[in-house]
């Protein structure tokens, strides 16, 4: 009866430590949307500042004659990079146990000619492990073309 009630409140701990630490771990997607607030874009609804319009996806509208619109959002930014390093990269990495991947904390804006990108860290490493900075994955925001700046540039 003793070994019961030990193997009972061993399991009950492990489940509660176990639930505890997946409750805490956050999607790719909750990062993004945790940056995009720390870069001033709203939780809900739009802000209207400097003649442009933000909304909570990270799209944006320039309020120029014509506006121009910037519709590709953080999340769908990260989604693009990861299937552009997948179909480009990952395919022929795998087979050496190698792999690319774009860092979803490391969101920013760029900036280049009038041009505006989302930026990610680009990482290169082994499967099964974070990798080493390699360069940047950057995202058209007006078209969703990806391209990289660094190790493959």
């Amino acid at each position: 009866m003793k070994v019961l009630r030990i193997l009972f409140f061993s399991f009950l701990t492990i489940f509660l430590i176990s639930f505890a630490i997946l409750s805490v771990q956050k999607s790719d997607e909750d990062i993004v949307k945790e940056k995009l607030l720390e870069m001033g874009y709203p939780d809900e609804g739009y802000i209207i500042e400097n003649k442009t319009i933000r909304y909570p996806d990270g799209s944006f509208v320039i309020l120029n004659t014509p506006p121009r619109k910037y519709s590709i959002g953080g999340v769908q930014a990260l989604n693009l990079a990861r299937k552009y390093l997948d179909e480009k990269y990952n395919k022929m990495l795998e087979e050496h146990d190698y792999h690319l991947d774009v860092e979803p904390k490391s969101i920013g804006e760029y900036e280049n000619e009038g041009n505006h990108y989302w930026q990610f860290k680009l990482l290169f490493g082994k499967e099964n492990t974070k990798g080493d900075f390699m360069g940047y994955v950057l995202v058209d925001r007006k078209t969703g073309h990806v391209k990289i700046k660094g190790l493959f540039s």
